[in-house]
């Protein structure tokens, strides 16, 4: 993906809904020295600083970086999966919003944050969630459920899908012990005008995202 295509996309990424947002700021705990993987803009890190956290953050775009530095984060451009980032200090808790499911190689790619997390340090991840309500019904009357299966310009660049079962054994299976799950909101149409967080809370295995906090497990 060009540097051109990612400015236009993620340059002035701000959520469209805030349920997400709102449920890391409230699993990230207070004055921690927080990792924020594809941090756009610094609208969670912004959050984070008011809860007396050291934020730090790193994202493909550049004019996302610079903004994200304006709001007090300690911000670099790069892919973190190429480039070795604020090498030597150790992490509290490191977020990744909807960063996992770009990653082909996720095994290497948890290993590596377990070295940056300190001991009991945690991970909140969220990824889009293949079993919503609505996929379900999608694939029920046999049509596509918003599963990409070519590349074109506007692609979101998916190459992994997870349902909540798939997420918690990645986590188990590379060191870390299930703490927090839940989704921000459950759609009841294509364009998501219809919703509910309510249900989202408690049958989370339906919500558009899935979110779960992970600490890392002791040596």
């Amino acid at each position: 993906m060009s540097q051109k295509i990612i400015e236009q996309r993620y340059g002035d990424w701000i959520p469209g809904d805030l349920e997400r947002v709102k449920a890391i700021v409230k699993m990230t705990e207070p004055g921690g020295k927080i990792l924020d993987i594809g941090c756009g803009t610094g609208f969670i890190g912004e959050q984070l600083i008011k809860k007396g956290c050291k934020v730090y953050g790193v994202d493909y775009s550049l004019e996302a970086v610079k903004k994200a530095k304006q709001k007090g984060i300690i911000a670099v451009a790069g892919d973190i999966t190429k480039k070795a980032v604020f090498q030597g200090i150790k992490f509290d808790g490191i977020i990744l919003g909807e960063i996992i499911e770009h990653i082909i190689d996720t095994d290497a790619f948890l290993q590596d944050l377990k070295k940056k997390l300190k001991s009991g340090g945690y991970v909140i991840i969220t990824t889009p969630n293949l079993a919503t309500l609505g996929r379900r019904l999608l694939l029920l009357f046999g049509k596509n459920p918003h599963i990409e299966y070519y590349y074109r310009a506007d692609s979101a660049g998916h190459v992994k899908y997870f349902v909540r079962d798939t997420l918690f054994d990645l986590l188990k299976y590379n060191g870390f012990k299930i703490e927090k799950f839940t989704s921000d909101i459950v759609n009841f149409n294509g364009s998501g005008s219809v919703k509910s967080s309510v249900l989202a809370g408690l049958w989370p295995g339906i919500g558009r995202t899935l979110i779960v906090k992970a600490v890392k497990n002791a040596v």
